[in-house]
């Protein structure tokens, strides 16, 4: 296995990585063939409007899109430019890289639209609102019901695929719980996702390492979609926390010898960071087209599981010089001991330790690729003034919720809004009990909805076969 011991770990349970200068491989070993798989080809968004997408940050800063600028990085939009890794240097791991033409080079990284913008901004019913003391709430709903890969992790892929393709990745691991979005999601982004506009998904062999969840029963079809995707899957039992040399000893083992590159859980690293730093920017351009509200919002609540979405929004807010709060709401937590095995930081809930992490390692790499707008006390603004993480309303476990929280989850599919209990359900709790205390009070309030709706079962289980 061409992965390292410490990037393994790092992987599993980090979702990092550290910066290397190596030369990108062109050729492609033999590779057993992929599983067969029915034609999906009417999940994917129509080539012609993928193709006019272009990126919302870039109308902040012209230059991320100038080929001819010289300060900052490039960012190639793949389907385009038909731009492509050949003549480049990459510095980075496979999917957490930058690609320089000489070695002090400009840095280029790619980017390929994979998902229709919409307008997803969404005014729940009075039903509703009347329950949250605010002066007003909306919804960035990263939802679907037409496309399976879509929003939230597809953001994360937007550059998180392509670069996997540039850095000549052909076969993949990654690990999740066998609920996990990211699963299911990354599995179809893989076989379906145009990156080069001539119809060239990444299509790598793909091995997952796949967790059960304590408590609940392990969701079969889920499973018999996800082995129709993937060359294999290995089922774990999770009765104990695998952190650091257990999860490497595990991982190393189920995995098979030729992975080249691993995808970190949740999709999240420095480079899929991009995708919700981009998020805020098209938000921008979502209020102002609406004209709903005259200034930014005070507070954005967000579900906080791997890390770059949270990450993404907090750096999007800096980018973009707001004064807004962005509630990060913990899908779990950990013993002390795995919070310090994995985070240095035995006393800090395990999922905020992690976001703490991969915001160190981003913004040392934004500032060495000279992104900008990020300020040299970015880290720290977003430390002490804008991230407020709530690490109590992930209880009573991962995936699990009360009777209380189902009634809400009824009543919002109701009114239009479908969240899911491993992640936006305790963030929507997060947000009532800091309206019950009084602290939404007169605020602008936005509840970013990272669950998509896509109905999986029947549509995929039909056409998979």
């Amino acid at each position: 296995m061409n992965l390292s011991r410490r990037n393994f770990v790092q992987g599993v349970v980090l979702g990092g990585a550290a910066l290397g200068a190596v030369g990108v491989s062109q050729g492609r070993r033999p590779m057993p063939p992929l599983p067969q798989m029915a034609d999906v080809s009417s999940f994917t968004p129509p080539s012609a409007i993928l193709n006019s997408q272009s990126l919302a940050l870039g109308k902040i800063f012209p230059t991320l899109l100038d080929p001819d600028a010289i300060e900052g990085p490039f960012i190639a939009n793949t389907l385009s430019s038909k731009d492509s890794s050949a003549g480049f240097i990459r510095r980075g791991e496979p999917g957490n890289s930058v690609f320089l033409r000489q070695a002090d080079a400009r840095a280029t990284i790619p980017w390929a639209p994979i998902f229709v913008r919409e307008n997803n901004l969404l005014q729940l019913p009075p039903s509703v609102t009347r329950q949250i003391d605010c002066s007003d709430l909306l919804v960035m709903n990263e939802s679907s019901t037409h496309y399976p890969v879509f929003g939230n992790k597809a953001r994360k892929y937007e550059f998180l695929l392509p670069n996997l393709k540039w850095s000549g990745s052909e076969r993949l691991g990654t690990m999740g719980a066998v609920s996990s979005n990211h699963a299911l999601q990354f599995a179809l982004a893989n076989r379906v996702s145009d990156l080069t506009g001539d119809g060239q998904p990444l299509n790598c062999a793909l091995d997952m390492v796949l967790f059960e969840v304590p408590g609940a029963p392990t969701d079969m079809a889920r499973l018999a979609i996800l082995r129709s995707l993937v060359q294999h899957i290995s089922l774990a039992s999770n009765d104990v926390e695998l952190a650091g040399e257990a999860a490497y000893a595990y991982g190393a083992h189920w995995l098979h010898p030729d992975t080249d590159s691993l995808v970190p859980p949740g999709g999240s690293n420095e480079v899929s960071a991009l995708g919700h730093m981009n998020a805020i920017a098209e938000l921008a351009q979502l209020l102002d087209t609406a004209q709903a509200w005259k200034a930014p919002p005070d507070v954005i609540f967000v579900a906080m599981g791997s890390g770059s979405t949270v990450l993404g929004l907090l750096l999007g807010v800096h980018l973009m010089g707001w004064n807004t709060k962005v509630v990060g709401v913990a899908d779990q937590d950990k013993s002390p001991l795995t919070r310090w095995v994995v985070n240095r930081q035995p006393s800090v809930p395990f999922v905020e330790g992690n976001v703490a992490q991969l915001a160190r390692s981003t913004v040392e790499w934004l500032h060495k690729i000279r992104f900008p707008g990020i300020s040299p006390d970015a880290l720290r603004v977003m430390q002490h003034e804008t991230f407020l993480p709530d690490a109590t309303s992930w209880a009573p476990g991962y995936g699990l919720i009360e009777p209380a929280d189902d009634e809400r989850a009824k009543e919002l599919k109701e009114a239009g809004l479908s969240l899911d209990p491993v992640f936006t359900l305790k963030a929507w709790r997060s947000l009532l009990t800091m309206s019950q205390a009084g602290a939404l009070k007169n605020k602008k309030v936005l509840f970013w909805n990272t669950y998509n709706s896509f109905d999986y079962m029947p549509t995929l289980l039909s056409s998979l076969g």
